[in-house]
């Protein structure tokens, strides 16, 4: 029975060089690929690629909610108000999105649990509808105001902010350019900043310095507890306002006790009840505006066995008759 004796795990630099070697017949396997690499094996290879549906992954706006961040105070304010992070949600075109940035290779998403994730996700909660006037009316509501062709707050500042990303994602330069024309309907500007992976995961773990972040969630496990540090206000991980010393806010302090009790919980029903719940206060908080799924699309070019597209990570595996231990 044919299999393997090796295998052989490259890192390379870019996924430019990582596609060369791969047409090349020189790589067999890879674990992802962009929506533009895509689409270029789909017609170069077409028996390579295939889109195996959404993974867990999502990609997601957060505001700095750090108390001690160097932030003005006007703008801790606004990123502290649920009803400007829902306004923010309900002004984003997440269908175009997925049409434009990502060519068809997506959905858009109601929070960060993926609806491949069956058992766990709540069915209940939706994406926030792309509805502009709701926007505005949610932030007249909140005191904000037009005055000329400019959004103030209810002191008089300008609605202005900066968004930070990694610098070389094209993806997510697209969907940045893309939710700035969003908010330019409701006479906000975003501004744009790239920086290197390390300069951005100090500034959202250590020094605070950023006004808001667009970066990706990625799952590795389907199970609640794996995510006990992304949601525990206290986690280092809780990314908007991480490392409380306890919950500063009451949305929070439920979210901390619903994660504790299904992870204590007896059956399984009342876990995904606790974790439900937990679903629906972000959704309504909206600590993280989630704006959609991604597909995973794994190549491969292996002819001596059989490989299976996989939605979690690593999301290419072989069938025991592909991997054999020497």
């Amino acid at each position: 029975m044919p299999h393997f004796e090796t295998v052989r795990l490259y890192i390379q630099q870019n996924r430019e060089t990582e596609l060369v070697r791969f047409k090349r017949g020189e790589l067999d396997l890879i674990n992802n690929l962009g929506p533009d690499q895509y689409d270029q094996l789909a017609g170069e290879i077409p028996g390579a690629v295939r889109d195996m549906g959404a993974s867990l992954d999502a990609e997601v706006l957060f505001f700095n909610q750090v108390e001690t961040a160097p932030l003005p105070p006007h703008k801790r304010a606004w990123f502290r108000s649920s009803a400007f992070r829902h306004a923010i949600s309900e002004s984003i075109n997440r269908a175009d999105i997925c049409r434009l940035v990502y060519r068809g290779h997506a959905i858009p998403a109601g929070g960060p649990v993926s609806p491949v994730n069956r058992f766990w996700v709540n069915p209940g909660v939706r994406p926030h509808a792309y509805s502009p006037d709701a926007a505005l009316k949610r932030l007249a509501a909140g005191g904000f105001r037009f005055d000329g062709s400019v959004l103030h707050d209810d002191s008089g500042n300008p609605v202005e902010f900066s968004v930070i990303t990694n610098s070389g994602n094209k993806a997510r330069e697209k969907m940045a350019v893309m939710l700035q024309q969003d908010l330019r309907r409701l006479r906000i500007r975003m501004n744009l900043v790239t920086l290197d992976f390390p300069s951005l995961i100090e500034r959202i773990t250590r020094t605070f310095r950023y006004e808001a972040c667009l970066l990706g969630l990625t799952n590795i496990e389907i199970d609640p507890n794996g995510q006990m540090n992304l949601w525990l206000s206290s986690a280092s991980n809780h990314q908007w306002n991480p490392n409380q010393a306890k919950p500063q806010t009451e949305w929070e302090a439920e979210i901390d006790r619903l994660m504790l009790a299904q992870a204590s919980a007896a059956t399984s029903r009342q876990r995904k009840a606790s974790f439900d719940r937990v679903q629906e206060i972000v959704s309504r908080e909206a600590p993280f505006i989630t704006w959609f799924t991604e597909t995973p699309w794994p190549p491969w070019r292996l002819k001596s066995a059989t490989c299976h597209p996989y939605p979690y990570v690593p999301r290419c595996i072989g069938t025991s008759r592909c991997w054999r231990s020497s």
